[in-house]
């Protein structure tokens, strides 16, 4: 059995006291706060905007709003809220405010209701408003009016003090410095210069042209921005002679271009990509075409648009085809051949051709010439025109040729060795040719006595493997 000395007995009574005490004074005190709250209904009002209280981030304005009751509510309810955009436009129309326009209602996000506890005598809603409203109305007032509605648990709203009028000054809550714009910042608001190896990214099947999206001050949430393209601006300006005459306005299916660019949570820059294949340049080879775009950003759906440096005038010169080396292929149908009976030397005599045909390529072994040509003792010359279908160092060959060779490139002749030899490996000449130009080609075919072949190959180094040259490329003289 445990026992208990004077000295614990002491502060056991101590305690029993003081805890006594302690209740006892709870109780009165809590009875003193039930007396005073009743069930009956309490006066609603709204209580006028604290612009101290209004603040700001990198995608919305907070406006805090209160309300106030006329005494503790007896009982949880709620009050249901809404914004009023007719009495705000009356306000503005009348002059009663000055330098302001109404937020749209698209911009102003409000709780459905406001939350009254019990015991309380107001409380606090919160409305925002999209920062870009406020930012594309910079240096006026943007104003809406909040209205209270319908309390609940038989609660009534003071006429007289039903709406609070919010008017966010615009120069007050930032600087121009602060704007968040939009810009194009490689030529937004000018013209963006593409020419050869400048301003645009070349692959394989043609180019890219990256145009940078800049987005000013702290980076905020994703967003989105539309991309336009204005084409009458364009012929304006051909016109006015701003843009070269021989300038086009390529059709929607030779380009591509994004028509929405997302700007990531917390970044500053984005890319639109146009892009221009390199068959529309080969199709604007000849008339050496310039080619023209005005791209606009449009419909952010955050922040605002810069307004000189949202939009860009591309001008795309022809030079940039020089960066093309796809192949083109050619419509050609072969070249002119004309056959020598009897002769080995063509017609050094002046004499006329025994055979005149078309040859679609030079690729022949034995007897190939026709039965009014004569097996042995007897020549042929081909001519016309060779489209190179890449830029680089072609290397053409005469090795299966029996017997002696000639060819010419624009009458040079790079290959010669007109003799009763055959089949020598020396017979081969590398030149460098530029992509989508004709040549003058010349080739000539001696048969002396034997057997008899004629190939005339060809090889790009680093592009095309040896091989025969293609009826595709070749195109027959007059």
């Amino acid at each position: 059995m445990k026992t208990f000395n004077y000295f614990d007995m002491e502060k056991i009574g101590c305690f029993c006291i003081c805890l006594l005490l302690l209740t006892t004074g709870c109780k009165k005190k809590d009875v003193q706060d039930l007396a005073s709250i009743t069930s009956e209904p309490r006066i609603v009002s709204a209580q006028n905007i604290v612009a101290g209280e209004i603040t700001k981030d990198n995608s919305f304005v907070t406006v805090p709003f209160h309300i106030k009751l006329s005494g503790p509510a007896g009982k949880a309810f709620q009050v249901a809220v809404d914004v009023n955009y007719d009495t705000v436009a009356q306000l503005i129309a009348s002059g009663a405010l000055q330098n302001t326009v109404a937020a749209a209602s698209s911009a102003v996000v409000l709780p459905n209701v406001i939350n009254v506890s019990y015991g309380t005598d107001s409380a606090t809603g919160i409305a925002t408003v999209k920062l870009s409203e406020v930012e594309a109305n910079y240096g006026k007032n943007v104003a809406f009016m909040i209205r209270l509605m319908n309390p609940g648990k038989g609660n009534k709203i003071d006429p007289a003090k039903s709406t609070c009028l919010v008017v966010i000054n615009s120069t007050d809550l930032m600087s121009a410095d602060d704007l968040h714009t939009l810009s194009i910042s490689n030529g937004g608001g000018g013209i963006l210069h593409v020419d050869f190896q400048q301003n645009y990214v070349s692959n394989s099947g043609g180019i890219t042209i990256p145009l940078i999206i800049s987005l000013a001050n702290q980076a905020s949430a994703a967003f989105n921005v539309k991309i336009k393209l204005n084409t009458d601006t364009i012929d304006k300006l051909i016109a006015s002679n701003v843009l070269p005459a021989n300038t086009v306005q390529l059709t929607a299916a030779e380009f591509s271009i994004d028509t929405i660019v997302r700007m990531g949570t917390g970044l500053n820059s984005a890319i639109v990509n146009l892009a221009i294949p390199w068959s529309v340049f080969d199709a604007n080879i000849t008339a050496n075409n310039y080619f023209a775009f005005y791209v606009s950003l449009a419909e952010p759906t955050r922040h605002i648009l810069h307004p000189t440096k949202s939009s860009v005038i591309v001008l795309v010169s022809p030079s940039v085809n020089l960066d093309n080396n796809s192949y083109i292929t050619g419509n050609g149908t072969g070249l002119k051949a004309e056959y020598f009976s009897n002769n080995q030397f063509l017609d050094f005599d002046g004499r006329a051709p025994d055979i005149v045909r078309i040859d679609p390529t030079i690729d022949f072994q034995d007897h190939w010439k026709g039965s009014a040509i004569s097996v042995e003792n007897s020549s042929a010359r081909w001519t016309g025109e060779f489209l190179a279908p890449v830029r680089g160092q072609y290397t053409f060959y005469q090795t299966r040729w029996d017997d002696g060779c000639r060819l010419l490139i624009d009458g040079n002749a790079i290959i010669d060795d007109f003799t009763v030899e055959w089949d020598k490996p020396t017979r081969k000449a590398t030149i460098t040719l530029e992509r989508g130009q004709r040549y003058k080609i010349e080739a000539q075919h001696r048969q002396n006595y034997g057997g008899e072949q004629a190939h005339l190959e060809y090889e790009v180094l680093n592009l095309i493997s040896r091989r025969i040259v293609p009826k595709s490329q070749l195109f027959p003289a007059p």
